[in-house]
């Protein structure tokens, strides 16, 4: 019988064919030492992002591909389930994040014993139509919780697959990976890490997505409350 991968990476794509070769090419080069399994979820792309996939021509590779669009929560939920690694590592796929910053978490989460290791995007690229929600959120978070986090919105991740897999992830719960990790007890540290602007491809956050967020995570709060009177 075959040993289970030590790291399971999940990647949520939707249009990112411009992004797949130099994410891939810099997992392969930063994670050499490692025995890992790559899980790409493509959320029902309409460019080429399947077939460069397909082209990567490795067994480390597996791709799940939806049907219809479903959400970058539901694309997570997927490759998790799959996943048989250890640890589970969350990355975007617009090559946002740089797979470089994950040895350093992984040595972290390992010499802590921790269950989750989040990044800080100290040097975030993004419009502020994508960082001010999440200001706004991250100050909700440390001020009604006992968490205090940096930057909850941020992709990359690195778990146990027991937290990772306990994680609700559906709606905009991808956002909050952290927080219902926290609300399950798990022992969370953040660590600076690399942003890149975005390439290649269009940003899926628009000005709607923002008050769906604060929404979730305000219903997210107020549960935590009410089940610890």
């Amino acid at each position: 019988m075959k040993s289970h991968p030590h790291l399971s990476i999940v990647i949520p794509v939707f249009n990112e064919e411009g992004s797949i070769i130099l994410l891939f090419t810099s997992i392969v080069n930063a994670l050499h030492c490692y025995n890992y399994e790559l899980i790409f979820v493509d959320d029902c792309s309409t460019d080429s992002t399947v077939l460069t996939i397909n082209s990567l021509n490795t067994t480390r590779v597996k791709l799940i591909s939806f049907d219809c669009n479903k959400g970058q929560s539901s694309a997570l939920a997927a490759g998790i389930k799959l996943a048989k690694g250890t640890y589970i590592v969350t990355m975007d796929g617009d090559f946002q994040n740089d797979p470089s910053d994950v040895p350093k978490m992984i040595d972290l989460i390992f010499n802590e014993d921790l269950d989750m290791v989040i990044g800080i995007r100290h040097n975030r690229q993004d419009p502020i139509l994508k960082t001010l929600p999440s200001k706004i959120a991250n100050f909700i978070i440390r001020t009604t919780t006992q968490l205090q986090i940096t930057d909850s919105g941020c992709a990359l991740k690195v778990m146990t697959s027991k937290t990772a897999k306990r994680i609700p992830l559906y709606g905009e719960l991808h956002r909050f990976m952290a927080l219902n990790a926290h609300i399950n007890g798990a022992q969370i540290k953040e660590i600076p890490i690399i942003h890149h602007p975005r390439k290649h491809g269009v940003s899926k956050y628009g000005l709607a997505r923002t008050f769906k967020v604060l929404k979730d995570l305000s219903a997210i709060i107020i549960k935590h409350k009410m089940t610890k009177q």
